[in-house]
């Protein structure tokens, strides 16, 4: 007895086997062709990193407006990655929220703006009084602009 077979559809046209189970992870129906063979889904040939022609060098934003760069094959933040190689060293971290630890400040307030010359290293003690400072100046309202969270409307 011979097995009815469908088309792969990746594009190959080789011929596909019948779904010996139901598989909704795998978009399988038992006793129908499979959609591809194994290795030639749609997913498997899409082109990663510098090969993809949407690719945009790594750079990318994060959720808070930050400009993020990938690197060693992780995402990280590009103004402590300036930051640090204009120190010669990494950040002092002692934990979250730790008033010792240090942090980048963007002197213009725009997270995007990386220039070394606008980024300021100081504890996170500094930067708290900082920003509380720049609250109850007059310079708020345009700072807080410029600084305010991407809305998720």
């Amino acid at each position: 007895m011979a097995i009815a077979t469908g088309h792969c559809l990746c594009g190959c046209g080789a011929r596909t086997r019948i779904a010996p189970v139901n598989d909704r992870s795998k978009g399988w129906v038992k006793g129908e062709p499979l959609l591809y063979l194994r290795g030639h889904s749609l997913t498997a040939n899409v082109k990663r990193g510098a090969a993809n022609p949407n690719w945009k060098g790594g750079r990318g934003r994060s959720s808070h407006g930050y400009v993020v760069v990938r690197v060693n094959g992780t995402r990280q933040y590009e103004h402590i990655l300036i930051a640090q190689s204009a120190l010669g060293r990494p950040l002092r971290n002692y934990g979250r929220g730790n008033p010792k630890t240090e942090v980048v400040h963007h002197v213009d307030g725009d997270k995007t703006n990386n220039a070394p010359s606008n980024l300021l290293i100081c504890t996170h003690e500094y930067h708290t009084a900082l920003h509380h400072r720049l609250e109850q100046s007059a310079a708020w309202p345009e700072f807080s602009k410029i600084n305010r969270r991407p809305s998720h409307a």
